[in-house]
């Protein structure tokens, strides 16, 4: 999240924003007009029976979260049904990665729109959020691949994308105007050193035989089994060469240790494989939890490679290792927490949409290519109204190993993906290997980029914090106090407090 009070001087300047009143109504065309695209909200809604000709803006905002489901799934069935004219592996690769984010775009939607459960505003946001970027993640893997002159004109014939844009737009303003709900719930606190642990696992999975199953997609697949809200699987210590995807929602995977029980792949976009589908693991189940596990892409530095991708909302990572170099760590999209993490990389090796807060872990800048470069977050924010940004949080930033005798070498914080990226360093300790400059473009991206990002830094420290030469961008900010640097910290960005007490993982919540 921005600064709540810059945002809303901003927005109400700009046609196609709400006001900030919440209890206003209007009938729809009114309402349509303040939205970023009211020609197809009122396309759309205005072929609705039976509404009233003045309606407040929950009901408005719940009549176009149906609208848009309804234009997904149909959208959904529509892209499903073009498999004959599929025409290469490519191609292929591109329209089954569609398959899944569209799918997993009518489930977010869905969330949205479930009165059976306690949704707070911020959670609704995320949701549409991540929604929003499932079609995007669709659309740029047939960009990502050049297959884009057969099926894709009609994959992005609908209008889907800006029709959820909208409903995050009306949701901004309920956000601002309500304070979340904290609930209160059980905590598992699920530890390693916990000397109960094995009694607790549902399953074991052990290569050599000694568990129950000797694969870990074995294991997913028997939790449709489970009896209690969460199935815990335990990992033997060993490598694990599988492709893994885990669905299933509340899923806790917990091996023997970094270097230990290592999952592994060597997949890559080169390969004619999309970002998402060359991940050696990918998560979309909420509730996901991973400890003492290493996610690992051992394709080499030769390519976009994934280690891990997760759209998995609320899902947290501790004391795990992410081993790429180009694209290692996906976080696609939603509210993600990792604590005493090891993240090793090249050029864009944290990417993605997420609302991700990274904490008390080593980021390690590998050695690239001769002729490569070295980027450690590359985040993909593309609404002004998404709540998501990357967080680096009380971390260390540092050369790897093999990076040390190089010291021609050097790296840059970021680069923006899209329009609006967000991404704060806060509280960590840089080596010298970063470039004075701090922060570099992307190639080609549009002067107005450079406004419209949101970069900050606040009270990071080592030989490589100096802002002095940073760029100077106006969307790059050096924060000098605390309510600015709070925006994007555990509490704000992530709603943490909400909800990560309950998985037993320790973590800071404030700056």
């Amino acid at each position: 999240m921005v600064i709540v009070s810059v945002l809303i001087s901003i927005f109400l300047l700009l046609p196609g924003v709400f006001s900030s009143s919440i209890s206003t109504t209007g009938g729809i065309n009114w309402w349509c007009n303040q939205t970023p695209y009211p020609d197809q909200c009122k396309y759309h809604m205005n072929r609705i029976p039976k509404l009233t000709s003045s309606i407040s803006r929950q009901q408005f905002l719940t009549e176009a979260e149906e609208t848009a489901l309804q234009q997904v799934s149909s959208a959904l069935q529509f892209i499903n049904s073009l498999e004959p004219k599929v025409a290469s592996n490519a191609e292929r690769s591109a329209w089954s990665t569609c398959l899944v984010f569209y799918d997993l775009t009518v489930y977010r939607l869905n969330k949205t729109l479930d009165t059976t459960i306690a949704s707070t505003p911020d959670d609704i946001q995320t949701w549409l959020s991540a929604a929003a970027t499932n079609i995007r993640t669709c659309n740029d893997g047939f960009i990502d691949l050049n297959v884009t002159n057969n099926i894709y004109p009609l994959v992005i014939s609908n209008n889907v994308t800006q029709l959820i844009d909208n409903c995050l737009a009306v949701n901004f303003v309920i956000t601002q105007d309500k304070e979340d709900i904290i609930h209160e719930v059980f905590s598992m606190n699920i530890s390693r050193k916990d000397a109960s642990f094995l009694q607790r696992a549902d399953c074991v999975v052990a290569q050599d035989g000694s568990g129950n199953y000797r694969t870990i997609s074995e294991a997913l697949a028997a939790s449709a089994q489970r009896k209690g809200l969460q199935f815990v699987i335990y990992v033997k210590q060993g490598i694990y060469n599988e492709i893994v995807t885990v669905t299933q929602q509340n899923i806790v995977l917990i091996g023997d240790g970094i270097d230990k029980t290592i999952i592994t792949g060597n997949k890559r976009v080169e390969d004619g494989l999309t970002l998402y589908a060359c991940a050696s693991f990918k998560v979309t189940g909420d509730g996901f939890k991973a400890s003492f596990i290493t996610f690992q892409n051992s394709a080499g530095d030769i390519g976009r490679a994934v280690a891990a991708a997760s759209s998995a909302d609320r899902s947290v990572f501790y004391y795990c290792a992410f081993e790429g170099y180009q694209d290692t760590l996906y976080v696609t999209a939603a509210r993600q927490f990792y604590k005493n993490c090891q993240i090793h990389g090249t050029v864009d090796f944290i990417f993605g949409n997420a609302a991700a807060v990274i904490q008390d872990s080593t980021i390690y800048a590998r050695k690239p290519k001769p002729e490569g470069g070295l980027v450690v977050a590359a985040q993909s924010r593309v609404h002004p109204h998404d709540n998501t940004g990357i967080t680096i949080h009380k971390c260390i930033l540092m050369r790897a190993p093999e990076l040390k005798p190089f010291p021609q070498y050097k790296a840059f914080l970021g680069r923006p993906w899209k329009a609006y990226a967000r991404t704060a360093y806060l509280r960590s300790s840089i080596d010298d290997l970063v470039d004075p400059a701090g922060w570099m473009t992307m190639g080609g991206d549009p002067p107005t980029i450079y406004q419209t990002v949101d970069y900050g830094e606040f009270q990071n420290y080592g030989p490589g914090a100096s802002t002095k030469w940073r760029v100077k961008w106006s969307g790059y900010h050096v924060i000098r106090d605390l309510k600015t640097a709070a925006a994007y910290d555990v509490t704000n960005l992530i709603n943490g407090q909400s909800w990560l007490p309950a998985t037993g993982i320790p973590f800071d919540a404030d700056v």
